[in-house]
């Protein structure tokens, strides 16, 4: 024990020893590396600052030679036969080849791309050549260099119509008009840009000019050919250096117009409004150091990996008696609970048992390995060791139910639950446990028979009410079929009879002498008693079956039904109507007059009012039918239970048309009835009578 403990520390002064360098040499490799990158930043800020300068100096001494040209051009012979032809003088051909000659040499010594002479109007007078030239801007030109009476340097523009980079040299001609000589700056300008005293990957220098919020690039960039005088950056989130500092050279660190971080440093060009950015990736400046950061840092880590075995060694030795007193302690704390607990390692299927499982299963020792299968019922068998080698597979969670053998060989049904077991992110196994749930399996059982006969009583019930509601469709339907028959009995028996009983009468009257007073009063009355009963027996056939239903329509039925139940109770009924009528089928209607029948004599039975409102409307493939009266209203008992046979009879020619009915009602508040139809109407009502 003393030479494991002297061993210990022998490993921990090793693993400091080791940590101690490794710390030194990272500390070390951290200063030169940042020794090393300050100078080759400044090394690269010396050379970006020389580089701008060099091109500053190149495009300032580029623009005075320029201007030098066209001071030459003012000055030559060829300007005064410019100033004849432009003054309107006889001019021969020999003036014009003395110009063209000598735009022809700037062209082919300095490489001016087209000369022109304008005069002061902006018309072209004499053209060296004919398609290269923007004469947009001619008379913009003209205008500046007579007004300043000096030669001219325009600054750079864009020519639309061939996509190219120009600038314009103006030699003005008293106020004749000028000299134009065009100057394409990707041959005569951009050159100076683009070259680099050092080999690099990255560097470059841009021309750019300041317009408002926004810096415009006059050059091809490297990256992104074809953008001169197109490509523009905004000023607003960038620092933007004063005037003196331009002049006097600044340096800036930042990304530039893909988005990289660069150093640059911007320039001024003098009597300009152009500037000169150099600037190189700043990934490319650190690139030198880095490969030395990586060589020392691979120095360090080697020394790292050697540092962290060692301790990793001293802290395995650790572990392993750590985990052994874990395991004995967890084991002792399993021993002592009640419950079922079980684990496995990786490679064995039951590794230990807790002592209150082992009790239960009637094993003396607590480790069943691969035997514990011989303790379940052989049809649990094989689906229960399927499933515990998939869920190990797997690694993940194990929850199963199976048959398990008691120690007194009572097989009892239990849910078997387990976790899996990570050691340093390696699988270790599983720990579970065992309850028995045989109880709660019987109680299962008992509330599946339960519901299995709930659900026959509630199949049995479902059937017996769809046959009394078939069985009401009948009876509805045979109750209109009766009604029909005794209305048609009514109209064409007893009527007929009645109305012969009529003609009759009235025969026999013309028979009586007039003499005869006393008869003649009598027969006068029998004949207004037969006319009531006829009217009578109209009125009952046309409550049996009203016949306007048929022939003229559910509106006008209705038209009809609440006139004459104004006239026989006094209740006024106001009748409204929207949409069209036609073409409503049978039973729909049928049902929509007999409901509101029904409802109007609710109202006088009921309501105690002398007004009520029938709505009939047909929209959106519906047919509605409202019913409204002001009256008494109903109780909530009454309103939700249909008390009365009238609520109930409603209801049921409702639903055999398919439709829905809502009641509206409280106590002295009147009572609102709401009947929609479906279109087509009485599927129901059709399969009743099938």
């Amino acid at each position: 024990m003393g030479d494991v403990s002297l061993s210990t520390k022998h490993g921990r002064a090793l693993s400091l020893v080791f940590t101690g360098a490794a710390v030194a040499m990272a500390l070390t490799a951290w200063w030169y590396y940042a020794q090393q990158r300050a100078e080759i930043e400044e090394a690269t800020i010396r050379q970006l600052t020389s580089v701008s300068d060099a091109k500053v100096q190149q495009i300032a001494n580029w623009r005075r030679e320029r201007l030098g040209d066209g001071r030459v051009v003012a000055a030559s012979p060829a300007a005064r036969n410019a100033e004849r032809i432009l003054s309107g003088k006889q001019v021969g051909d020999r003036d014009r080849a003395v110009i063209l000659d000598l735009l022809s040499a700037l062209s082919a010594e300095f490489g001016y791309t087209n000369g022109i002479l304008v005069d002061v109007n902006g018309n072209i007078r004499l053209r060296l050549n004919s398609d290269t030239s923007d004469s947009d801007h001619l008379m913009e030109f003209v205008r500046a260099a007579t007004g300043a009476s000096r030669v001219i340097l325009s600054d750079l523009y864009r020519d639309v119509r061939n996509q190219r980079s120009l600038m314009a040299l103006i030699v003005p001609l008293h106020s004749l008009g000028a000299f134009v000589l065009d100057i394409d700056g990707s041959r005569f300008l951009f050159p100076y840009l683009q070259s680099w005293p050092t080999p690099s990957s990255s560097a470059e220098t841009l021309l750019v000019r300041r317009e408002g919020d926004t810096a415009l690039v006059l050059n091809d960039v490297r990256n992104r050919p074809g953008t001169a005088m197109l490509m523009r950056r905004s000023l607003k989130d960038l620092a933007v250096p004063t005037d003196e500092q331009l002049k006097a050279g600044w340096l800036r660190r930042g990304t530039d117009y893909r988005g990289v971080q660069v150093l640059s440093s911007l320039r001024s060009v003098p009597d300009s409004s152009w500037a000169v950015v150099a600037k190189i990736d700043s990934e490319e400046v650190k690139a030198p150091i880095r490969k030395r950061w990586w060589e020392m840092m691979s120095l360090v880590l080697l020394i790292g990996i050697a540092n962290v075995s060692g301790i990793a060694l001293i802290w395995r030795s650790r572990q392993f008696h750590e985990h052994e007193k874990r395991d004995e302690w967890a084991r002792m704390i399993a021993n002592e609970t009640p419950a079922y607990l079980w684990m496995s390692t990786a490679t064995e299927e039951n590794s230990f048992i807790n002592k209150p499982l082992a009790k239960f299963l009637g094993k003396p020792q607590q480790r069943l390995s691969g035997q514990w299968a011989t303790d379940l019922h052989p049809d649990d068998v094989a689906g229960a060791r399927d499933k515990f080698h998939t869920c190990q597979e797997r690694q993940c969670d194990y929850l199963d139910e199976f048959r398990l053998r008691r120690h007194d060989g009572e097989y009892r049904w239990v849910l078997n639950q387990g976790s899996p077991r990570f050691v340093n992110g390696k699988f270790a196994g599983y720990s579970g446990s065992v309850l028995d749930i045989t109880e709660r399996k019987h109680a299962e059982e008992l509330l599946r028979h339960a519901n299995s006969r709930l659900e026959k009583q509630l199949k049995d019930r479902t059937r017996a009410e769809k046959e009394i509601q078939a069985l009401n469709a009948r009876l509805i339907n045979a109750q209109e079929e009766e009604r029909a028959r005794i209305a048609r009995e009514l109209h064409d028996d007893l009527s007929q009879g009645i109305a012969t009983l009529s003609l009759g009468i009235s025969n026999l009257k013309r028979a009586i002498p007039p003499g005869c007073t006393s008869a003649l009063a009598q027969s006068g009355r029998l004949q207004e008693r037969v006319v009531q009963l006829s009217e009578n027996v109209r009125r009952l056939s046309h409550q049996l079956h009203p016949a306007a239903l048929e022939y003229s329509g559910l509106a006008a039925a209705l038209q009809a039904y609440c006139s004459e139940f104004e006239a026989l109770t006094g209740i006024r009924v106001c009748l409204q109507t929207s949409g069209s009528f036609e073409r409503v089928s049978k039973e729909a209607a049928l049902c929509l007059y007999r409901i509101a029948q029904e409802a109007l004599q609710n109202v006088v039975k009921h309501a105690a009012v002398r007004e009520a409102v029938v709505a009939l409307e047909r929209s959106g493939g519906f047919l509605s039918l409202t019913i409204e009266d002001k009256g008494v209203g109903m109780t909530p008992e009454a309103r939700e239970n249909f008390v009365g046979l009238g609520l109930v009879s409603i209801k049921e020619r409702t639903r055999l048309v398919n439709g829905t009915m809502e009641l509206r009602s409280a106590p002295n508040e009147g009572t609102t009835l709401r009947i929609r139809v479906p279109e087509p109407a009485g599927a129901l009502m059709n399969r009743a009578e099938a």
